[in-house]
């Protein structure tokens, strides 16, 4: 086994690519920030993990192409992506000419471990001279991994969706105590002749608690609309 020069594009190698329908995602876990690189060592080859937040599959993507033109002269830099817009979640793994499912199938299984979407997990191999077998590759990727996942602190991402209300302007104090019992965000704002317009955040799976908190504090008299509103 030889080291390559890079040029940023990928090598044949065993790739992965599938998206599974996940309905009623409320939040999800993610990172907020870089981690790694953190190494390992198995006979003389070094494994450089790197875990890196991504909002989409392109920004995943880039950021691979950005390790292989930081690393051009490793030998393989394998990674496992997995992303969610919070209706349908995708995955991507490549061996980069490893032998198949050694590489880029260990990556994926640290990143499904720890239930993180959003996020790409990159290790670099420098190979060391040493043949590991496919087991051995197995474990010190799988290894690597594992390392900087375990390194790494989870956000929480609370997914939400637009709401408005609209209200006199004597129900502004139960209006405002409601919101705040429930922690909703408010983005916008507007008075008019009759009154007060809100556009909050609200959870997923909350909408029906707000509604009924609502009912209760103003006697039908608080109007919800779900959605955006209209421009």
């Amino acid at each position: 086994m030889t080291n390559l020069q890079r040029t940023g594009l990928e090598r044949p190698g065993r790739m992965s690519y599938n998206a599974d329908v996940t309905r009623n995602i409320h939040h999800y876990l993610t990172v907020d920030r870089d981690w790694g690189p953190l190494e390992i060592k198995q006979k003389g080859s070094r494994f450089i993990a790197f875990l890196s937040s991504a909002p989409d599959r392109e920004a995943a993507e880039e950021r691979i192409g950005a390790l292989r033109d930081s690393h051009h002269d490793a030998t393989h830099v394998c990674f496992a992506w997995r992303m969610t817009n919070g209706e349908e979640t995708e995955h991507r793994y490549n061996d980069d000419g490893e032998p198949g499912g050694t590489a880029g199938l260990p990556i994926f299984n640290e990143v499904r471990r720890k239930d993180y979407v959003n996020v790409v997990l990159a290790v670099v191999r420098y190979f060391g001279g040493v043949k590991l077998g496919t087991g051995g590759l197995a474990r010190a990727y799988g290894r690597a991994a594992r390392l900087v996942m375990e390194a790494s602190r989870p956000v929480r991402v609370i997914l939400t969706e637009p709401a408005e209300l609209t209200f006199p302007f004597d129900l502004t104090g139960e209006v405002m105590q409601v919101l705040r019992r429930l922690e909703l965000k408010i983005t916008g704002q507007e008075h008019t002749p009759a009154g007060t317009r809100l556009e909050v955040l609200v959870p997923r799976g909350r909408m029906t608690e707000l509604q009924m908190a609502l009912l209760e504090a103003g006697g039908g008299r608080i109007s919800l609309t779900a959605g955006p509103p209209e421009t």
